[in-house]
């Protein structure tokens, strides 16, 4: 909640000349209600294409003055959007990186640490009320990883999923794929409500060595230093990618243009669509762009361009003065913005099935449930949480089988099977909760153990 004093504070700083530089709809906003102040201060795009936390950041390489690291604490404790891209796809987060700028780089990673673990809490709530209005039931979820001419290799696996009342639990076994074979055993993951109250609780539990643990227990100091030390040196993983846009497209019999593609999906014939997306990667920043002379009349000056300086990481001899938009002629530093920049095609398929047992939402909710076993999971709810996505979803029945791209290689096929309802006399209702009870708790970081385990920790440097 936003208090009284938090907007003096704001109000205070704008008629502050360096705030002034930053938003500087400052007269405009002068005149606006003070319930649209803040609203309009944090999601502000300026005539350069910066959003108010990107230009603090901007102007804090600049200037070297230590009143921005005020003023971006000021606007990230008000909910700024620390994630907006500027017009080159440069998030705040990348600019510190590319600048070696420790202090807001650690800024911004302790605020989104913050802001995930309060939209956990908030999700968890909202789905544990879900779950209350369903039918209890059982589900299987299928997947397996596809690559051209070696998917009969690749890794694959089934969630058994059982949600009765609130509570839900999802037995897996795949753990890792090394040397083209695939690691197993015996794993559930659950969402809990506690007893005592109506606080929600997700464990990981190895029911081989009866031991389970929150897989969101914060991290500590010298985890996030750790953490932070990997994102100052770009060890961030790659390959993830955004989606812009999408397209549905009805596939037409290869023999009838008219006549809609129907298949059969585990019993249910299922009618056949392809996505057309448009998506871009997550790249490491490669090179360095900063404003030569940031002054403030020419900045508000869209008639005016600003010098720019841009160089490699990796080559200090280049370090040139450009107008934007003149030829590049450092080919590590084009490779650079051209990786950062480019969009790629790609494809999904989705098979939709009309009178499911189940809908779109239910799916969403189920994969939320259990996101946290493993980064397929993850990337098929990102699929899912697009609002295109979701709106061709929705107006066309559940989907039953999903092909999405992971990366540029490889593509992951999802289906539902095997869906039952169930009452309290059934066994998987019975013992849904028994062997979480059976074990014992353990700390995430023992688990974990990220400080030697590198591919776990990279998990915790991407910042979606």
């Amino acid at each position: 909640m936003i208090l009284k004093k938090d907007l003096v504070g704001i109000q205070n700083l704008i008629e502050s000349k360096y705030l002034k530089f930053i938003f500087h709809l400052k007269n405009n906003i002068a005149f606006k209600p003070k319930q649209d102040l803040l609203k309009d201060l944090l999601s502000t795009i300026d005539c350069r294409g910066n959003s108010p936390v990107l230009l603090c950041i901007i102007l804090h390489q600049n200037k070297k003055d230590s009143i921005f690291i005020k003023i971006l604490s000021l606007l990230l404790e008000n909910g700024a959007k620390f994630k907006l891209k500027d017009k080159n796809k440069w998030t705040p987060l990348s600019i510190a990186i590319s600048y070696g700028d420790k202090v807001i780089t650690e800024m911004l990673y302790r605020y989104y640490l913050k802001r995930r673990e309060e939209k956990l809490k908030s999700k968890a709530i909202l789905i544990a009320d879900y779950f209350k209005k369903m039918k209890d039931f059982y589900v299987e979820l299928k997947w397996k990883v596809k690559i051209p001419l070696l998917s009969w290799l690749c890794p694959n696996d089934i969630f058994k999923i059982t949600k009765f009342g609130a509570n839900v639990r999802a037995d897996y076994t795949f753990v890792d794929y090394k040397r083209l074979s695939v690691i197993r055993k015996p794993l559930s993951v659950y969402l809990k409500v506690k007893e005592d109250s109506n606080d929600i609780e997700f464990f990981r539990l190895d029911r081989e060595k009866k031991e389970y643990y929150d897989p969101f227990e914060n991290l500590d100091e010298e985890e996030i230093q750790l953490v932070l030390k990997d994102i100052m040196n770009k060890n961030r993983m790659n390959g993830s990618f955004k989606i812009l846009e999408c397209k549905l497209e009805e596939n037409k019999s290869f023999f009838d243009k008219n006549k809609n593609v129907f298949e059969e999906v585990h019993g249910f014939m299922a009618q056949k669509y392809s996505l057309n997306l448009s998506v871009q990667f997550d790249k490491n920043p490669t090179h360095i762009i900063e404003y030569v002379d940031l002054d403030e009349n020419n900045y508000l000056n869209e008639g005016i361009e600003i010098i720019k300086s841009r160089r490699a990481f990796d080559d200090k001899d280049i370090d040139k003065t450009l107008q934007e938009g003149l030829h590049i002629k450092n080919d590590t530093v084009l490779k650079g913005i051209k990786e950062l920049e480019k969009e790629k095609k790609m494809k999904a398929t989705v098979w939709v099935v009309q009178n499911s047992p189940i809908n779109s939402q239910d799916a969403v909710n189920l994969l939320e449930s259990i996101a946290s076993a493993n980064e397929f999971m993850e990337k098929v709810l990102e699929f899912f949480h697009h609002p295109d996505i979701q709106k061709i979803i929705d107006n066309n029945g559940f989907p039953i089988k999903i092909e999405i791209p992971y990366n540029i290689f490889i593509d992951l096929t999802f289906s539902f099977d095997k869906y039952i309802e169930i009452n309290k006399d059934d066994p998987k209702a019975i013992n849904l909760l028994g062997p979480l009870n059976e074990a014992n708790q353990r700390s995430r970081k023992e688990i974990q153990d990220i400080k030697t385990n590198y591919k776990i920790r990279a998990g915790y440097t991407n910042i979606r």
